[in-house]
C-alpha cells in the first residue's frame, strides 16, 4: 500500500475516527464515511481488527511480564515483612500485598518500593518526603502509615494500611446510592483533602483509583507519591523532580495549572475534586480525553469549556441547577475563579443539602425565596391555607387563631427564657463562679432556684422538641455543678444523678426517634458523659464504664457523620479521657486496665491534635493535651517512673504554654500544680529527692493559696492534704536506709514529713466534719496518724502519739469490718498495720487479709500492691510466698538498662525476694 495517495491518508482519517467510538456507533461511522466503497470500508475494518489483535497481544505480554516480576517478588522479605502479592503499580512505585512474619502479631498489609531500575537520588528523596507527608496525616479517612525503613539493597520502603476496598465511583454504582448518598459520601472525602491541606500537603493525583471505599463504607485516600508540600522547606525537592520531568498525574483528573507545569496550589486538588464529583453524579467525566496528542489534550483542559453537567445526566440523577453551578464552579480554568479551599467546596454541597442558597450561584431575590419556599413548604402551604381562611371570612377562626398566637407567643417566651437559662446562665455565669473564690453558697442559691424552675418547665412541654432539648442541657448542667468530681462541684453526687437522670429519661426517646439527630445525640453523650464521671467518683466503676462506653459510642457515630467542629472533638476527647481514667488511672477506683487507660488517652489525644489542625489556637485542645499526657505519666508511673517524669515534662511545658490569661484562671493553676505534684513523685519514685522537693513545695505553696481563698471548697482541701501527704512520703523516703544513700540527713528528713503530716491531718479532721462518712479520709486519717506515731518513735518524741496510732489503728478495724473497701484503702490500711511503732501494735495477720483483698480486688496488676502483700508475708513468717509475690511484682516492671537508676519499687521488690528467716 502506497502511503502517500490520497486513498491511504482518506482510510488513516476513518481508521483514527473509528478507533474513538466502538460498538454500533462505530459500524454507522464506517458505513457513513465510506458509502458505497465497499472495498474502503473492508480496508478500514482490516486495519481496526489488525490494531485491536495488537492491542491486545501488547496487554497480554505486559500482563504476562507483570506477573512473572510479581511471582518472582512472592516471598520477598522487606524487614519484618513478606511480599504476598502485587497489588498495583504506577509512576515510581510499586506496592505489594504483605503480612508481618516476625511473630509480633498478624498484620496485613500494603508495602510500597521504588520501582525504577536506575532510580536517582531525587527519586529516593521524593519516597522519603511521601514518608514523611503521610506521617504527619493521621486522620480516619486517610490511610494510614504504620511502618517504614530500607530494604536489604538500600530502597526505601513504605508500610501502608491495607485498604480491602474498591474505587469509590465503583462503589456508588454497586450500592447504587442515591445523589444525596453520593454527596454525603464525597464530603467525606472533602474532609480528608482538607485535613491534608491544613497540613500544607496538596495531593496532585487526586482520582477514583486513589479513593478506596472499605467495608464499613467510609473512604480511604490512597497514593501521597505525588503529593507535594507547601511547606518552604520541601521547595528543593518538589524543584529536582521536576527538573528531571517527573510531574506525575493522571490527565482526566488534572488541572490546567498542572498540565502546563504552572505552580500548584490547593485549587488544583479542588479542581480534581471537582472532576471527581462531576463522575458520582453523572456517570461520566467532564471531558473526554481518550486518544488525544499532547497538544489536543493541553487545548481541551486548558481552552474547552467542561460538558454541562444537564447533559452528562446518567441513571436517572437530576442534577438541578444549583449542582450544575457547583460543579462549574469547581471546573473553572483559572484557580482564583473555583473554589479557593475545599472547605469552600464542602460548604456549597451542606447547602444544598440543607436547601439553603449555594455560593456557586448569585442568587437574586427570587431566588433566595424559593429556597426559603422549599425549606419551608410546610410553614408556608399551612399559611397559605390559612389566607384562605381568612378570606373566606370566617371571623370565628380569626378569633381562635388571636387566642392561639397569645399562647403561642407565651410557650415562646417561656422557651426562650430556658433557653436562654441553659446556654447563658448556666453555663456562663457557672463558669464565672468556679472561678471565683469563696462561691460555694453562691452555687448552691443557683442550683436550687434553677432546679425549681426546671422542674416546673418539665411539667408542661407537650413535645415541644426544642425546649425538650433545652431542659436536657439544663438537667445535665446542674448535674455537674452538684457532683461532678472533673469540676468544682458541690458535693451532692447522689442530687447529681438525679439531674442527669431526668436528662436521659428525656433525650433517649428523642435520639432513638432519628438515628441522624445530631443535636439529641450530642446531649445523649453527654448526659451520659457526665453520668459517669458521678458514678466514678462514688466508687461505682463498673458502671461508670458501661454509661461512658454509651457515651464514646454516641460520640464516635457523630464524628463518622463527617464534618466535625472542634467543640464536638473536644467533647469526644473529654469522654475518652475519663474512660481511661475508669479503666485504669492509678490512685483511684479504677478497673486497673492499663493498656485499655492508655489507649483511651491515646485516642483522645488524636482528637485534640485534629482540633488543632483546624484551630491551632484553641485553648481547649492545648490544655486537653497537657491533661492527657499527665494521665499517661499518672498510669506509666505504677512501673516505669522514668517513662512518667517524660510525660510529666511534656504536659508541664504545653501547660506553660498557654496564654498568661488562660494560665491565671483557677482551673488551670490547678492543673499545673497537679502536674509539678506528679512530677515531683516520679523523681523521688527515682530517688532523685533533690529535685523533687522544690516541686512538691511548689504544689503545696499553691493549695495553701487556694483554700485560704475559700475555706468550705473541699475539693481544694483535699488537694492541700494530698500534696502535703506526697510531701511526707517523699520525705521519708529520704529517711529510709534502704533508699537514700546519705543517712546522715535521716533526723531532718523525718522531721519535715512530721511537720506536713501534721498539717495534712488537720485538713482531714476539717473534711471529716463536714463528711464525716467518708470512709477514704478516714482511712487516709488513720493512714497519717501512723506514720506520725512511727516518726515520733524514731525521733524519741512519742508525747501522745501511742494512743492516737492505737485509736487509728481501732478505726482501720472498724472500717475493715464494714467491707466493699476499694483497693487504695486496703492497701493503706495493711500498711498502717505493718508500720505501726512500737513494733507491739502492729498486727500483721490483719494486714495480710486487707493486702490479699486489695491485690485480688486489683488484679494482681499493681506492683505496690503487690509489694504490700509481699511485706505481709514476711511479717507473718510466710517467707516463701513473701518471695514468690515480689517476684510476681517484678514481672510487672520493664526491664532494667544496664546502669539505670533503680526506680523506688523495684528496689522495695528485690529487698523482698532476699529476704531470709
Amino acid at each position: 500500500m502506497d502511503f502517500k495517495t490520497d486513498r491511504f491518508q482518506r482510510i488513516e482519517a476513518i481508521f483514527h475516527e473509528a478507533l474513538a467510538v466502538e460498538g454500533d456507533a462505530r459500524a454507522q461511522l464506517i458505513d457513513a464515511q465510506c458509502g458505497e466503497d465497499s472495498s474502503l470500508a473492508a480496508q478500514v475494518r482490516l486495519l481496526l481488527s489488525a490494531s485491536e489483535k495488537e492491542e491486545q497481544r501488547t496487554t497480554s505480554l505486559a500482563s504476562e511480564r507483570e506477573q512473572a516480576k510479581a511471582s518472582e517478588s512472592v516471598g520477598r522479605h522487606i524487614g519484618p515483612y513478606v511480599l504476598d502479592g502485587l497489588l498495583g503499580r504506577g509512576g515510581m512505585g510499586v506496592v505489594y500485598l504483605a503480612h508481618r512474619a516476625d511473630g509480633e502479631f498478624e498484620q496485613k498489609v500494603a508495602i510500597k518500593l521504588i520501582d525504577l531500575p536506575l532510580a536517582t537520588t531525587t527519586f529516593r528523596e521524593r519516597f522519603r518526603q511521601e514518608r514523611q507527608i503521610l506521617a504527619a496525616l493521621q486522620h480516619p479517612y486517610i490511610a494510614r502509615l504504620l511502618d517504614g525503613g530500607v530494604t536489604a539493597n538500600g530502597d526505601p520502603y513504605l508500610v501502608m494500611e491495607f485498604v480491602d476496598g474498591i474505587p469509590i465511583h465503583r462503589y456508588c454504582e454497586r450500592e447504587n446510592l442515591t445523589l444525596r448518598q453520593r454527596l454525603k459520601l464525597f464530603l467525606q472525602v472533602v474532609e480528608a483533602v482538607q485535613f491534608a491541606h491544613q497540613n500544607f500537603v496538596v495531593h496532585r493525583d487526586l482520582k477514583p483509583d486513589n479513593i478506596l471505599i472499605a467495608a464499613d463504607g467510609t473512604p480511604r485516600l490512597l497514593d501521597f507519591g505525588t503529593a507535594k508540600m507547601l511547606s518552604p522547606s520541601f521547595a528543593a525537592a518538589g524543584a529536582g523532580l521536576t527538573l528531571e520531568g517527573y510531574q506525575s498525574f493522571t490527565p482526566q483528573y488534572a488541572s490546567p495549572e498542572q498540565v502546563l507545569g504552572s505552580q500548584v496550589t490547593a485549587a488544583s486538588d479542588t479542581y480534581s475534586l471537582g472532576v471527581l464529583l462531576y463522575l458520582l453524579l453523572t456517570g461520566s467525566q467532564p471531558y473526554q480525553l481518550n486518544d488525544l496528542s499532547t497538544a489536543e489534550l493541553l487545548r481541551v483542559i486548558c481552552e474547552e469549556p467542561p460538558s454541562r453537567p444537564a447533559q452528562a445526566e446518567a441513571q436517572n440523577r437530576s442534577l438541578d441547577a444549583d449542582l450544575d453551578a457547583i460543579l462549574m464552579k469547581a471546573l473553572r480554568k483559572e484557580p482564583s475563579a473555583r473554589y479557593g479551599t475545599a472547605i469552600e467546596l464542602a460548604t456549597d454541597i451542606h447547602a444544598w443539602l440543607d436547601g439553603m442558597p449555594v455560593a456557586a450561584r448569585r442568587g437574586s431575590f427570587r431566588y433566595k425565596a424559593g429556597k426559603f419556599i422549599h425549606r419551608n413548604r410546610i410553614a408556608v402551604a399551612a399559611s397559605a391555607l390559612l389566607a384562605a381562611s381568612l378570606i373566606a371570612g370566617v371571623i370565628g377562626v380569626v378569633w381562635q387563631a388571636n387566642v392561639a398566637n397569645q399562647e403561642r407567643r407565651k410557650a415562646e417566651e417561656s422557651a426562650a427564657d430556658l433557653r436562654q437559662l441553659s446556654n447563658s446562665l448556666l453555663s456562663e455565669l457557672d463558669e464565672a463562679i468556679k472561678e471565683l473564690p469563696g462561691s460555694t453558697g453562691v452555687q448552691k442559691l443557683l442550683v436550687t432556684r434553677v432546679l425549681e424552675h426546671l422542674d416546673r418547665t418539665a411539667k408542661n412541654i407537650h413535645g415541644d422538641r426544642q425546649t425538650q432539648l433545652d431542659l436536657v442541657n439544663a438537667y445535665t448542667q446542674m448535674g455537674e455543678i452538684q457532683g461532678d468530681p472533673y469540676v468544682q462541684n458541690l458535693g451532692d453526687p447522689h442530687a447529681a444523678l438525679t439531674s442527669i437522670g431526668k436528662a436521659i429519661d428525656i433525650v433517649t426517646p428523642l435520639a432513638a426517634s432519628s438515628s441522624s439527630d445530631r443535636d439529641a445525640l450530642r446531649l445523649l453523650a453527654l448526659a451520659q458523659q457526665y453520668r459517669g464521671d458521678v458514678l466514678f467518683g462514688m466508687g461505682e466503676t463498673d458502671v461508670a464504664v458501661r454509661a461512658m462506653r454509651v457515651s464514646t459510642d454516641v460520640w464516635d457515630k457523630l464524628i463518622a457523620f463527617g464534618n466535625v467542629t472542634p467543640v464536638l472533638l473536644c467533647d469526644a476527647g473529654s469522654a475518652y479521657g475519663t474512660l481511661g481514667d475508669e479503666l485504669g488511672q492509678s490512685g483511684t477506683a479504677s478497673l486497673e486496665d492499663a493498656a485499655g487507660a492508655i489507649a483511651a488517652y491515646r485516642k483522645a489525644l488524636t482528637f485534640d491534635d485534629r482540633v488543632l489542625s483546624i484551630d491551632p489556637h484553641s485553648l481547649r485542645a492545648r490544655r486537653g493535651i497537657s491533661i492527657y499526657d499527665m494521665k499517661i505519666g499518672s498510669v506509666d508511673m505504677e512501673t516505669d517512673p522514668a517513662a512518667a517524669v517524660k510525660e510529666f515534662t511534656a504536659a508541664l511545658q504545653n501547660a506553660e504554654a498557654l496564654p498568661e490569661a488562660e494560665k491565671s484562671s483557677l482551673s488551670s493553676m490547678r492543673m499545673r500544680a497537679t502536674l509539678m505534684r506528679k512530677q515531683a513523685i516520679a523523681l523521688e519514685q527515682l530517688g532523685e529527692y533533690a529535685q523533687s522537693v522544690p516541686l512538691f513545695l511548689q504544689a503545696v505553696d499553691f493549695n495553701r493559696r487556694t483554700v485560704a481563698q475559700d475555706t468550705k471548697d473541699s475539693r481544694a482541701l483535699f488537694d492541700l492534704v494530698v500534696a502535703l501527704d506526697d510531701t511526707a512520703l517523699g520525705y521519708e523516703d529520704a529517711a529510709d536506709p534502704a533508699l537514700a544513700a546519705q543517712p546522715a540527713d535521716r533526723r531532718k528528713n523525718l522531721t519535715l514529713a512530721r511537720n506536713c503530716l501534721a498539717e495534712a491531718t488537720d485538713g482531714l479532721e476539717r473534711l471529716l466534719k463536714m463528711d464525716p462518712d467518708h470512709d477514704e479520709w478516714r482511712i487516709l486519717l488513720s493512714f497519717m496518724q501512723v506514720r506520725l506515731g512511727a516518726i515520733d518513735f524514731a525521733l524519741h518524741t512519742r508525747a501522745s502519739s501511742d494512743l492516737k496510732t492505737r485509736m487509728a489503728l481501732n478505726s482501720i478495724r472498724e472500717l475493715y469490718a464494714k467491707g466493699h473497701l476499694s483497693p487504695q484503702i486496703l492497701s493503706q490500711a495493711a500498711e498502717s498495720l505493718l508500720r505501726a511503732e512500737p513494733a507491739s501494735l502492729e498486727d500483721p495477720q490483719l494486714a495480710l487479709a486487707c493486702a490479699q483483698r486489695e491485690v485480688a480486688q486489683s488484679h494482681a496488676k499493681i506492683p505496690s500492691m503487690l509489694l504490700t502483700l509481699a511485706q505481709a508475708y514476711r511479717a507473718t513468717g510466710q517467707i516463701e510466698k513473701c518471695r514468690a509475690t515480689a517476684r510476681e511484682g517484678l514481672v510487672l516492671l520493664p526491664g532494667q538498662p544496664r546502669g539505670a537508676v533503680k526506680p523506688r519499687i523495684r528496689k522495695l521488690l528485690e529487698i523482698q525476694t532476699r529476704t531470709a528467716r
